[in-house]
């Protein structure tokens, strides 16, 4: 090949070709038009510099590391273009205008809900004892292990899990007299 016979160069792209393509496949999320190029980008590459393959590594290994720097251009390119649609497809007018739209959760009447929903979980831990408060909140709301709500409490773990228990007890009972609901089929006092 370094020699211009183009046997060489026909037998060297048709080994090459493909595992270079299912290579950039597997590394990219590219349409099969845009691997094409970068293989092709790739091999162009390689028979121009086919003077620097010192042999060190296997010659696919050395193509392979054109490839990623072929990979990593196309991305940096696409990074810089701004991305736009055609509006002029119905399903791509659909697609945008869900993407604008806010998430439901983030929908004005749920986050009024939301936040009535909060407010009512603080006013149920505030009517709790404060040892109560504290362990459901290190455990609910800082994620900590029995253990570390032991030593946060300088409790054992066993005497940690049953203040948990008791506590949740207690904030479910809070729960259900601030929502109005009846619990086991009798409405609270």
């Amino acid at each position: 090949m370094g020699a211009g016979e183009q046997r060489a160069f026909d037998e060297f792209f048709r080994d090459s070709a493909p595992r270079l393509v299912a290579f950039a496949i597997r590394r990219s999320g590219l349409d099969a038009a845009s691997v094409e190029d970068i293989v092709q980008n790739t091999l162009i590459k390689a028979v121009r510099n086919l003077a620097s393959y010192r042999g060190e590594a296997s010659l696919f290994t050395w193509l392979t590391q054109i490839c990623r720097h072929e990979l990593a251009d196309t991305a940096r390119k696409a990074a810089r273009r701004p991305g736009h649609d055609s509006l002029d497809e119905p399903e791509v007018v659909l697609r945008v205008s869900q993407q604008l739209r806010a998430p439901s959760h983030l929908e004005p009447a749920a986050e009024v809900d939301a936040e009535q929903h909060r407010g009512a979980v603080i006013r149920a831990l505030n009517a709790l004892p404060e040892r109560y408060a504290l362990a459901l909140e290190a455990k609910y709301g800082d994620g900590l292990s029995v253990d570390e709500i032991a030593g946060l409490l300088g409790l054992t773990p066993i005497a940690a899990q049953s203040l948990l228990a008791r506590a949740r007890e207690a904030f479910r009972e809070r729960w259900v007299e601030s929502r109005g609901e009846t619990r086991n089929g009798v409405a609270p006092t």
